[in-house]
């Protein structure tokens, strides 16, 4: 493979995946461990995002991220991580710090000083197309100086909630401060993010449930079919999310995703 692997993850639970309907995005702490022992096993090692815009590249490295700041990344993930020696970039909304479900700016400081990256995903996390450009920048500019607050950092990279991009394209990202934007289109990163007016956008791979062993060793390895696959099911969304629009297009996801449930149930 010629580049790099970015995964995204959300909350990590205690719980296994047939008890966690209502999560559709987490991963079972289990699940999560024996992820990170088939990297390990395979010579990768899990790195921070900021790690890849450094030369040389980190050697066998994959990405590792987090969105949201939930409470089950501190408890269960953040161990895990330190445990095989492992970083990761998580991305926190920071109106949520604190609140409960969510970790506190305590736990982000240990998380930080253990080596782990803390960047920005917004202030409330909203769809920022549906936003006005002051809007969007009140959201990033915002979020960015609290994260730059609380934890004494030059905070540099965002994460867009949803994978919603704002409209007005890279600049409205630079004139942030942001020099790093974490999608959630799928793919391979090439040995440098392809950057756009200075900012270099990362493709994410999304790790939910628990998924087969095979399946998550094609997406760490960047599979071409598996990619062609995932791109192919991302464009078909994103046409129907286009159409209703990002709220509208929630709505309907979490109003299906309960449907199915109750049906296999």
């Amino acid at each position: 493979m010629t580049g790099w692997v970015c995964l995204m993850y959300h909350d990590v639970t205690l719980e296994p995946a047939s008890e966690r309907s209502a999560a559709y995005f987490s991963v079972p702490v289990q699940a999560f461990a024996t992820q990170l022992e088939l990297l390990r096993s395979a010579g990768y090692t899990g790195r921070a995002l900021g790690d890849f815009q450094a030369a040389p590249l980190p050697p066998r490295a994959v990405g590792i991220s987090f969105d949201d700041g939930d409470l089950g990344q501190y408890r269960h993930a953040f161990p895990e991580l330190v445990k095989r020696g492992m970083t990761a970039t998580f991305f926190v909304t920071t109106d949520w710090v604190g609140r409960p479900g969510h970790v506190s700016w305590e736990g982000l400081r240990e998380m930080r000083a253990a080596g782990m990256s803390v960047q920005s995903h917004t202030c409330s996390h909203p769809f920022l197309s549906e936003l006005s450009q002051a809007e969007v920048q009140r959201e990033l500019r915002t979020s960015r100086e609290v994260l730059n607050h609380h934890l004494d950092q030059e905070t540099d990279t965002l994460a867009l909630p949803g994978g919603d991009f704002p409209r007005g394209g890279p600049l409205v990202f630079r004139r942030a401060g942001y020099r790093i934007v974490a999608t959630s289109h799928w793919g391979v990163n090439s040995a440098r993010p392809g950057a756009i007016d200075e900012i270099a956008f990362v493709h994410r791979c999304t790790v939910r449930g628990e998924p087969p062993r095979e399946e998550f060793e094609a997406v760490v390895s960047g599979n071409r079919w598996l990619g062609a696959r995932r791109r192919v099911r991302e464009i078909a969304l994103n046409t129907v999310r286009a159409t209703l629009t990002p709220t509208r297009y929630q709505r309907w996801r979490r109003a299906f995703l309960r449907t199915t449930h109750s049906t296999k149930s």
